[in-house]
């Protein structure tokens, strides 16, 4: 079975049950941004339901959500709908998506990890906007899923990544969040320049 078709029924399963709370990390992450300028975009890369999408649109970005499981795609928008915010999805294969260069003010990837997807995010960085990341990292196998090395970031990779550009927050090791571990990185970082 094909990730694709893997994640498609994992989100119609989660359809019915109450939307994932947001990243704690994500959430200190945004209440350390001033608030966005008028026509301040986002895009939350690899969204699913888009928990962190809607904190993206509540604190005022135009959000573009990009995932390729419609179902969870569906329910964002009716969320997005219900809420008056400003969100639009894309159902297309994440992998393969290349966002336009120096576009966002924000570009915020949370639990996912394609390699091949992390210079087009950091080239998405419009001038003085934030990469804000946080996925799984090596050592995750001891409590589960993702195992598969494919998707777990090497220690010190996440900075690597932002090099050249003001970390503003930062993580890296064993979180407890509701009492599940898991071993994570994320990091907030500014790109150089004026928007």
């Amino acid at each position: 079975m094909s990730d694709r078709v893997i994640w498609t029924e994992r989100h119609k399963a989660r359809v019915q049950r109450p939307p994932l709370p947001p990243s704690p990390f994500i959430v200190e992450a945004m209440a350390s941004l001033e608030a966005p300028r008028p026509q301040a975009r986002a895009l939350d890369l690899a969204c699913g339901a888009g928990r962190h999408a809607l904190v993206l649109a509540r604190a005022g970005y135009a959000v573009l959500a990009v995932d390729w499981a419609v179902p969870a795609l569906r329910t964002l928008g009716e969320n997005a709908r219900r809420g008056r915010l400003a969100i639009a999805c894309l159902a297309t294969d994440v992998s393969t998506y290349v966002p336009p260069e120096n576009h966002y003010d924000v570009v915020l990837s949370t639990n996912f990890l394609d390699r091949s997807c992390l210079q087009p995010m950091r080239r998405a960085v419009a001038r003085g906007g934030v990469l804000l990341l946080e996925t799984f990292l090596e050592g995750q196998e001891r409590y589960g899923h993702p195992s598969n090395p494919e998707y777990l970031l090497h220690r010190g990779e996440i900075e690597n990544l932002c090099r050249g550009w003001d970390i503003l927050l930062a993580h890296e090791g064993l979180l407890t969040r509701g009492g599940d571990a898991a071993m994570m990185a994320g990091v907030l970082a500014r790109r150089p320049g004026s928007p």
